[in-house]
């Protein structure tokens, strides 16, 4: 019997918030898009804690004329984001080869990264060869917010819609309140809600002191997540909108994966800074996924 086709991959992670890497860009460009469609169909069998690799979702690393690389994302279940902050930390420390040799890391790289959001700068450093990690600082683009709405699967809770090139939610709770547990339980109501035409990202905040924010997201396509890099960033965003928050600081998204640091720019039209950890969990190869 015929062994079936294998394809190598990398599992990565950023605070937890884990992902499936493949890199095409040595694959033949004429084969790209009946890979893409077959990834999209693949993803949850490949993101099934149970019976596949397991993650929250796939990064795809496409060639790119115009950047160090291309990154393509799709969910859990299959649907295709615009953004995706870990995974951007990831797919950066990927590019630049940080992993491929501990000894020849670079201690300070920059890359950048074409998303279905635009183009992303990222600045690589602090690399952990015992841990094979690394910290990646990017430009995460300006944050779009749009009025405070209520909604009608969430009354009386108070939405600051956020665009980091994908649609965020944000909430921030009373003092007593358990972000976690509404994160849980409003989260997938207000992820579907008419309100949000192509669904949204919700994020549930507890500020603790002006400068930390804890934070549960249910992630669109995926659900409750460990981290999550532009839900962060549109938090930081309403946090200084809300006057929760100052400019130009640096200030610590504690997620339940980690803390992420971002600071929102007073000048207009700067990006979001985000810094965080990117790193290698094992590659391998596997059956289940397709060649082009």
């Amino acid at each position: 019997m015929t062994a079936p086709p294998t394809r190598r991959f990398s599992k990565v992670e950023g605070l937890g918030n884990d992902f499936i890497l493949l890199d095409l860009r040595a694959d033949p460009p004429e084969s790209l898009p009946r890979t893409l469609r077959r990834l999209k169909d693949a993803a949850p069998a490949w993101c099934d804690r149970r019976t596949g690799v397991g993650a929250d979702g796939v990064l795809v690393i496409t060639p790119d004329p115009d950047a160090s690389a291309g990154m393509i994302v799709f969910n859990a279940d299959g649907s295709r984001p615009e953004m995706c902050g870990n995974g951007l930390r990831c797919a950066a420390a990927h590019v630049a080869g940080a992993w491929s040799s501990a000894a020849n890391a670079p201690s300070v790289a920059e890359v950048v990264i074409s998303t279905d959001a635009g183009p992303r700068a990222c600045l690589l450093s602090d690399h952990d060869a015992q841990n094979r990690s690394i910290l990646v600082d990017v430009d995460m683009a300006p944050a779009t917010l749009s009025d405070l709405i209520e909604v009608a699967s969430a009354p009386g809770r108070p939405l600051r819609r956020v665009s980091m090139g994908n649609p965020h939610a944000v909430h921030f709770t009373a003092e007593t309140e358990d972000p976690e547990a509404l994160a849980r339980s409003l989260g997938p109501r207000i992820e579907r809600d008419p309100a949000f035409a192509a669904g949204a990202n919700v994020e549930f905040v507890r500020r603790e002191r002006d400068d930390l924010f804890v934070v549960w997201v249910w992630e669109r396509g995926c659900g409750i997540t460990r981290a999550c890099g532009t839900g962060a960033c549109a938090v930081a965003a309403a946090a200084v909108a809300a006057d929760l928050a100052a400019c130009d600081r640096p200030l610590t998204m504690r997620l339940p994966g980690g803390d992420l640091r971002v600071t929102v720019p007073e000048g207009p039209g700067e990006g979001l800074r985000m810094c965080g950890p990117a790193r290698l969990v094992f590659e391998g190869e596997a059956p289940v996924l397709p060649q082009a």
